[in-house]
């Protein structure tokens, strides 16, 4: 009896499918329609009932509501929709979604206008900015037995080849899932289906999208093969700038059946303010069950990134610096400081102080750039500070106003660079330091032979600190609209308490922290909102991989072999298998277009700096390739900037010292004071030369001196390649001398003064590249698992106990780290650098 009911009740199912000839396809239990989203495009949190493959190109975690109220019509998927996804480490995204599928009651049998729900559990993986692939499953709950238990299994694949082109597959239910109760276990309440989709942007970006989708069911009466079960759909969006998006579809069932063809459309638009969108629309056509028939939608959503384009509402920014950036931390804050300076709801800019802004003068000059930049985007930058040195008076004489708290003050008195000399040290522990140089102005070996500067290097530099004092003290004057006499004469007077500092014309007045917004206010004329500036992520403007520039970090010493790191005194030692590998695979990476060479490296070893050299020579054969000097490009700093196109310098940035030394330590006298005696045995004279157990015999400084001159041969060779000039006009601005970049340009050793953003301008120019083409930093610094833990919930942690030691002991441990990080058989292109700073 019971399956005699059963079976009637399936062919009355049949019959009554059939004879409503109106019906324009088949009623099915599946979830909620995502109106004017393309399949092959969408990647918000909607794209778990749309493609699980998008989910991996998911911008960052996202709250969506979707809401579809239907008339009395054969519509079914009709209800509330909730989505909820998120991104996870190692390019995972994952999501879930609940429909509350609320079907009219005229949608007839099985549904009878019962609700029922679906939960979906989705994944993404993204392969590449190109691929991605994902899976989901869902499973349905409802009191109605013909939509209850349903469990299907969906997989998708996307590929976005270049900015203009998005393809997809998609596989929904394809195990084909069917009520339990029914014998045939076949009936179309949720049959097998498959969508190819396609999404165009004509203009390389999404301020306009045409896509199609073409969506085949598999079920009772309908055949993919034939052209019954196809469902062509188009959806167009469009971009209002600043406000939201339009969208629509259009989609057509039953097509080659004039009698059973069916339409729906949509249209509706999406409105974005800051991270919360709203929108909704209409759906219309006889797809509905009749021509008349209107639906309409709703959709709300709360995401971690920001859509291109939105609206914003006018404010103020404060970025709160408490500890100097590292060089990464540096150009990190450059980009923040471009980026909100072109960012059109951001009437100001402070920089709230804590510590010195730079580590270097040239760095302070790149942030005072910024500051310039900024205000030349009409925006007013504010400064203060607590208790200040010589380079936040450097970078906040380009402010609109700076203040100071009432009882900080300003620690400038002039500028001083302190060498240290381990002569003296060596002497009287009985090592000897034995040294080889191109010339006397190569002054790095002195600190380890000589209690003081020799005449030379003394000459050297005493001229080194004039010409930085010059441009540093017409710096300052220009920003703060005074003479350079007065700055000089003020600065005999210091250090500062705020009141003097006031009243010798270096800062504009006072301010607690709590008084900041205060202030901000003032300066504009008008009250705005105060903010800390936070990065936004934001959803990509365009499809796939988008060709880029990349900045390739030299920051440290140079050493042979692979990079390193040493913590307890924070040495970056940079390897010249490491840099090679690095700018090979630049050379052939093809979404590379151009490269920015960022040097931050007083030198090391030459053959580590040759060694770079060939690997960014021939980088330079392929790409376009820009230097970027930063607070050192010197002596294998500068050999490797040879053969870029441009090399930029800042006017601080110490450059050339174009040079080589040789030597070792003589340990004899050490070990005869403890008692320890060496017996060699050789087969020829000089078998032991480098030992560190005896010092050079007369015969074998003689045979270095020659390969020393040798070695600077073909420093000379290499630069006079780069720079087109003879190896006579490099020798005269060579021989181990060192130059600010001012100095440099004027010499031909630089084509231009300017910092990373003049770079990377050219560098997009060069390789026809727009304004907005990202940037990638390398090599990518590896963090440890607890730093990375850390991050996570936004806790800094200190690099090493090396960062709370006093400057002075930082100082000597840098002076004397290259005796232990260099071999004794290791030529040197090494700057004798000392930090520049005021007091």
């Amino acid at each position: 009896m019971g399956r005699a009911m059963a079976t009637l009740g399936v062919l009355f199912f049949l019959g009554a499918r059939e004879a409503r000839s109106s019906e324009p396809m088949p009623t099915r239990a599946s979830r909620l329609d995502s109106p004017g989203r393309n399949t092959a495009s969408e990647d918000s949190a909607e794209s778990l009932a749309l493609n699980p493959a998008n989910l991996a190109f998911l911008p960052a975690a996202e709250l969506r509501w979707t809401g579809v109220r239907c008339p009395e019509t054969n519509k079914v998927n009709c209800g509330h929709a909730f989505d909820a996804a998120t991104p996870l480490p190692f390019d995972l995204t994952t999501g879930v979604r609940v429909d509350y599928v609320m079907p009219p009651s005229t949608a007839g049998f099985p549904f009878e206008g019962m609700d029922y729900t679906w939960i979906t559990w989705g994944l993404g993986y993204r392969i590449s900015d190109a691929l991605a692939i994902g899976m989901s499953l869902q499973r349905s709950y409802s009191p109605n037995s013909f939509t209850d238990g349903l469990f299907g299994i969906t997989a998708g694949i996307s590929a976005r080849p270049d900015t203009h082109l998005a393809l997809s597959f998609v596989a929904h239910d394809f195990n084909g899932p069917s009520p339990e109760l029914l014998p045939p276990r076949n009936l179309p309440v949720l049959d097998r289906s498959y969508v190819l989709s396609m999404a165009l942007r004509p203009t390389g970006r999404r301020a306009l999208e045409i896509g199609l989708d073409l969506k085949c069911i598999e079920g009772t009466n309908l055949n993919c093969l034939s052209n019954t079960g196809i469902l062509p759909r188009a959806t167009l969006g469009i971009d209002i700038p600043r406000f939201g998006r339009a969208r629509g579809d259009f989609e057509v069932s039953q097509l080659p059946n004039d009698s059973r063809r069916g339409v729906v459309g949509t249209a509706g638009f999406e409105f974005t303010l800051g991270s919360v969108s709203l929108g909704g629309g209409a759906i219309f056509g006889s797809g509905l069950g009749g021509p008349d028939d209107v639906a309409e939608y709703a959709t709300a959503a709360i995401s971690a990134y920001s859509q291109p384009n939105r609206p914003k509402l006018a404010r103020a920014v404060y970025f709160r610096i408490e500890h100097t950036p590292d060089v990464r931390g540096h150009m990190a804050l450059l980009r923040k400081l471009w980026k909100v300076a072109e960012d059109h709801e951001t009437e100001a800019v402070a920089l709230v102080l804590r510590a010195e802004p730079a580590d270097s003068l040239a760095h302070a000059e790149e942030i005072a750039d910024a500051i310039r930049y900024i205000r030349a985007h009409k925006k007013k930058v504010l400064c203060s500070w607590e208790d200040a040195g010589s380079r936040s008076l450097y970078v906040c004489a380009n402010a609109d106003r700076t203040v100071v708290n009432p009882a900080g003050g300003l620690r400038y008195a002039g500028l001083r660079s302190q060498y240290i000399y381990l002569g003296g040290l060596l002497k009287k522990l009985g090592v000897n330091a034995e040294f080889v140089r191109i010339s006397d102005h190569k002054s790095a070996p002195e600190q380890f032979t000589n209690e003081h500067a020799s005449e030379v290097s003394r000459a050297d530099h005493e001229d080194l600190l004039r010409e930085s004092e010059a441009v540093f003290t017409k710096d300052v004057a220009v920003g703060r609209h005074a003479s350079e006499a007065h700055v000089r004469e003020v600065t005999a007077h210091g250090p500062f308490t705020a009141g003097e500092a006031r009243d010798a014309g270096l800062v504009d007045g006072t301010a607690f922290d709590d008084e900041l917004e205060r202030v901000t206010g003032e300066l504009l004329g008008h009250h705005v909102s105060y903010q800390r500036y936070e990065e936004e992520t934001e959803a990509p403007p365009q499809f796939g991989p988008r060709s880029k520039v990349a900045v390739v970090v030299i920051d440290g010493d140079m050493v042979d072999g692979r990079s390193s790191h040493i913590p307890l005194i924070d040495m970056n030692l940079i390897g010249s298998y490491s840099v090679a590998d690095t700018i090979r695979s630049l050379k052939d990476d093809p979404t590379v277009k151009s490269v920015v060479l960022r040097i931050e490296s007083g030198g090391g070893s030459s053959m580590a700096a040759d060694v770079m050299w060939r690997a960014i020579e021939q980088l330079a054969e392929k790409k376009p390739l820009i230097v970027s000097m930063g607070s050192m490009a010197a002596s294998g700093g500068y050999y490797i900037a040879a053969p870029a196109r441009t090399i930029y310098a800042l006017p601080l940035t110490l450059t050339g010292s174009i040079g080589i030394f040789y030597g070792k330590a003589d340990l004899t006298g050490l070990l005869q004071k403890i008692g320890v005696t060496v017996d060699t045995y050789k087969t020829t004279p000089r078998a032991d030369a480098e030992s560190l157990f005896r010092p050079f015999t007369e015969d074998e400084r003689q045979a270095l001196t020659v390969k020393i001159h040798q070695f600077y041969d073909t420093f000379l060779d290499r630069v006079s390649r780069g720079r087109h000039m003879t190896k006579a006009q490099v020798d005269l601005v060579g021989q181990g001398r060192v130059w600010t970049g001012q100095e440099a340009w004027q010499r031909g050793l630089v084509d231009k003064m300017g910092g990373l953003r003049h770079a990377l301008a050219e560098a997009r120019l060069l390789g026809n590249l727009p304004d907005d083409a990202p940037v990638v930093e390398v090599p990518q610094v590896d963090k440890s698992l607890i730093e990375k833990a850390f991050d996570l919930v936004g806790v800094r942690v200190q690099a090493s106990a090396f960062e709370a030691l006093p400057a002075q002991v930082k100082d000597m441990a840098r002076a004397v780290a290259p005796m232990a990080v260099y071999a004794p058989d290791v030529p040197l292109a090494r700057i004798e650098w000392a930090p520049l700073d005021g007091q």
